[in-house]
């Protein structure tokens, strides 16, 4: 009985000490929100949100990963950024036009607990693009952590909708 005590003393202590960590349970997925908009028909520069943007492909550069295939009625887009460089860029296909989007960033490497392991978080520093469907980029939320924000406002050529 004694023995059967200390073998079942020892597991037991050890089976209750592992809690699971609570940041672990956090959303991992860290990466740009992009929403799509077009300037106000009325002159003035109010952006409208794009409702939707039909047959929209994404592939990454670099890593030949295709995110989006032609889907359909999207008004934003989730794009992983890269950890182990401060470039990631991205080919966008619509509208029979394609786009390369570069976005430069830091990676903030948070160490968050020995069983979570780190979260890389990443600073949005500048952010570039080829002009045939996109007419330019804004920097809305600069830092991306772990949770979805609009972080890029991307404005499309009025000429290809």
């Amino acid at each position: 009985m004694l023995k059967r005590l200390c073998y079942i003393l020892p597991l037991s202590l050890l089976l209750l000490s592992c809690e699971p960590d609570t940041e672990c349970r956090t959303a991992n997925n860290i990466g740009v929100q992009i929403v799509f908009a077009i300037d106000s028909l009325q002159g003035d520069t109010l952006p409208v949100r794009v409702s939707q943007i039909d047959s929209i492909s994404v592939r990454g550069i670099g890593n030949d990963s295709l995110l989006y295939d032609n889907q359909k009625r999207l008004s934003s887009i989730f794009l992983p950024l890269r950890t182990d460089n401060n470039l990631t860029a991205y080919a966008i296909q619509a509208y029979d036009a394609t786009d390369t989007l570069y976005i430069y960033h830091d990676n903030n490497v948070n160490f968050i607990s020995l069983a979570c392991g780190c979260f890389v978080f990443h600073t949005i520093t500048n952010v570039d693009a080829t002009h045939r469907l996109i007419d330019s980029l804004t920097i809305l939320n600069a830092t991306i952590e772990n949770y979805k924000q609009d972080n890029l406002r991307l404005y499309l050529s009025t000429y290809r909708l």
